[in-house]
């Protein structure tokens, strides 16, 4: 071998050398000093955390029945590395999906996204169509927890809604959603080189924790049956729409809460609780204020007399009127149970601006409740230093101050129970899978607002208005309610007086009398014709509490059957209930109620209203007998005008009923004294007339 050669050999050696210690020394550096960096990179390549979302808990009523439930659910979705055809896709996604679908999976090829959700929910009619035909590949259905509620819209505003993510949003599912989402697991999962996920046996799982549940307060029966009747009164009122809540007065539990729109009147937000959110002038409900305030300063006796002047008085230079214009003595119990605006306003002046304004504060108006619902409004009530010189008469009426129907609600309450105000409670107990308490509610006593005396006596001031005052059609014949009707004028949007024929007509109640276990408020927004609380909003209160103790869970207990066997004593008369210028089905829903059977007499429209019936209202008959009904006549055709001088209201719109004429307006209270149309004349059915009442003897 040349020395050439040697030395050309000895280079590609040593070449050879440095190379090979160049490997030996990255290799040292990949297995030694960058080790964990590329087993980190290894683990993230080669396995995958995935959550496991926990199974959501239940919302019970107060019986535990479900309000709300979990239901497995599926959607759509697509990893676009897996598609091998994406016009296909997008062909089938347009007939199963939707265009919503072929836009997401667009938006998302475009960004490069790895996973892609095409839907957050199928309906049963896209997963009957997908199940019905193979899904193009890349496709996948998942199932996917869903939320089905008992009540649906009826309860939604009070139970809520659970979004696509999982959150609570509205109601009860957003108060309650820590307790009520859980804890989330995760489990590791290992992926091959094509991208495939398999769970090996000693993979790392740790399972996740189920929601607790909740017992809300709601009681089920109320709230549908709430939900009916009002349903039924905005309806037949042409109202824009109604509220209704009741609650019990011992504890402050809600058992029901209901918001109702009119037929084809659409909600701007339709998960909005307006008996919390919304903020309205009272009327004459908020009257409890000056009559509370003025018993329990001794200002006041029961017995104390004011006399009114044909329904009106000069109030430091402006003029309050009673929608009755009569000229008498009232006494303070009469002055509540016929709703005097002249009286009260003599009362409020006599209690005192700042006095009223402490008790206004102290019945909890002008701040929230604290109920554990979202959206709450406080109300408004302006401090005495920023009044004007009407302001005490027209607070002392309701006007000049907004309030929430939970507000006034939960004032009545405080009557009913003995002088205490609760604050409102929409859960008693968080439970566990196996239905053990984990976390009790408490009932919370806010303060004392009155004495158990003030709160006795006032309380038989509602009773008379239910008795004989303006809340006659509240009464239900087999227990004693007490109440006070409202009827209130809306203001104008721009705040400056009121709109001309816009009401809110409504009534709180409670039953029974001597020791109330419930308390109900009901709001009739924009009634049109009669808008008066007693005729609007009063009857809806007992048909409601008459249609819950029918039952059996409700808190007012129907009586027994009053159908007489052979082996017992007859049992006592009773007075028939006034059914006159009623719809056939309500007079006998309420005839049945007390215990009568009924006979239509021959003549007359099936579907009309009530003109005669025999025996007279009021007249005292064995329970079980027959009341014979006359109905008003319906069809085209001329018609006779009666004599209605010197009848009652009631009776005079009873005859022009029955000869198809249409009262457009009534004035004053009382008897009639004038008539539009002439007396005996004939006109076309359907005319319209105008009555004017007056005091007998005025």
């Amino acid at each position: 071998m040349s020395p050439r050669d040697l030395r050309r050999l000895r280079l590609l050696a040593f070449i050879g050398l440095g190379a090979f210690l160049v490997l030996l020394g990255r290799l040292a550096q990949i297995q030694v000093v960058q080790h964990d960096a590329f087993a980190r990179a290894a683990r993230q390549q080669q396995t995958r955390r995935v959550l496991l979302e926990p199974a959501r808990g239940r919302i019970y009523d107060r019986h535990l029945r479900s309000l709300a439930d979990n239901v497995a659910l599926s959607r759509l979705s697509v990893r676009p590395r897996d598609v091998k055809n994406a016009r296909a896709i997008q062909t089938f996604l347009a007939k199963a999906a939707g265009p919503t679908a072929v836009s997401r999976f667009r938006a998302g090829r475009n960004r490069h996204a790895a996973y892609i959700r095409l839907s957050s929910q199928l309906s049963p009619q896209q997963e009957l169509a997908l199940q019905a035909t193979s899904l193009p590949e890349g496709l996948r259905v998942e199932a996917v927890p869903g939320r089905v509620y008992a009540l649906d819209t009826v309860a939604r505003s009070v139970v809520g809604v659970v979004g696509t993510e999982g959150d609570g949003l509205e109601g009860l599912e957003r108060m309650y959603d820590r307790d009520l989402k859980g804890k989330s697991g995760w489990a590791t999962l290992f992926c091959d080189a094509r991208g495939a996920a398999y769970e090996l046996p000693r993979s790392l799982v740790k399972l996740p924790e189920s929601g607790a549940s909740v017992v809300s307060t709601i009681d089920l029966d109320a709230q549908s049956i709430a939900a009916l009747e009002l349903r039924k009164a905005v309806e037949k009122a042409g109202a824009k729409g109604g509220m209704a809540v009741f609650a019990d007065p011992r504890t402050g539990d809600i058992l029901a809460m209901v918001t109702v729109d009119a037929p084809g009147r659409a909600a701007a937000s339709p998960h909005r609780n307006r008996v919390i959110a919304d903020q309205y002038e009272p009327g004459s409900t908020f009257k409890i204020l000056a009559a509370c305030a003025a018993l329990e300063e001794r200002l006041l006796s029961p017995s104390d007399s004011f006399y009114v002047d044909h329904g009106e008085a000069d109030v430091g230079g402006f003029t309050i009127h009673d929608s009755h214009p009569e000229t008498r003595w009232y006494t303070f119990r009469d002055a509540t149970a016929l709703s005097s605006n002249v009286c009260f306003a003599h009362i409020g002046t006599k209690v005192g601006a700042q006095t009223l304004y402490s008790y206004a504060r102290l019945f909890g108006f002008g701040q929230p409740t604290r109920i554990m619902l979202p959206g709450e409004a406080p109300g408004q009530i302006r401090h005495p230093d920023r009044w004007s010189g009407r302001s005490l008469a027209t607070i002392s009426i309701g006007q000049e101050v907004l309030v929430t129907p939970l507000q006034i609600l939960m004032a009545y309450a405080a009557i009913a129970n003995g002088g205490e105000l609760l604050r409102p409670r929409m859960a008693t107990t968080v439970i566990d899978d196996a239905g053990e308490p984990i976390r009790e509610v408490p009932v919370e006593h806010v303060r004392r607002v009155v004495s158990s005396e003030t709160a006795r006596t006032f309380r038989s001031f509602l009773r008379d208005a239910v008795v004989s005052g303006t809340a006659t059609e509240a009464a239900l014949p087999w227990c004693e309610v007490a109440g006070k009707t409202g009827t209130a004028q809306k203001a104008l949007e721009n705040g400056r007086g009121y709109g001309a024929g816009c009401y809110v007509s409504s009534f709180v109640g409670m039953a029974p009398y001597e020791n109330p276990a419930v308390v109900g408020l009901i709001v009739i927004d924009e009634p049109r014709g009669l808008y008066y609380g007693g005729s609007v909003a009063a009857p809806v209160f007992r048909d409601i509490l008459a249609a819950w103790a029918l039952q059996g869970r409700g808190p007012i207990a129907l009586p027994p059957s009053s159908v007489v066997r052979g082996d017992e004593e007859p049992r006592p008369r009773a007075a028939v209930p006034d059914v006159r210028l009623l719809e056939l089905d309500r007079a006998r829903e309420i005839l049945a109620r007390a215990g009568y059977g009924l006979r239509v007499a021959s003549g007359g429209a099936m579907g009309g209203r009530v003109m005669v019936q025999e025996p007279a209202p009021g007249t005292e008959i064995r329970p079980g007998a027959v009341v014979e009904l006359a109905l008003a006549t319906e069809g085209d055709g001329d018609t006779t005008v009666p004599d209605l001088r010197g009848l009652a209201l009631r009776e005079a719109l009873a005859r022009l009923t029955a000869s198809a004429i249409e009262v457009t307006r009534v004035e004053g209270s009382g008897t009639v004294v004038r008539q539009s149309l002439e007396a005996g004349s004939t006109v076309r059915k359907g005319t319209r007339c105008t009555l004017v009442l007056s005091p007998r003897g005025a």
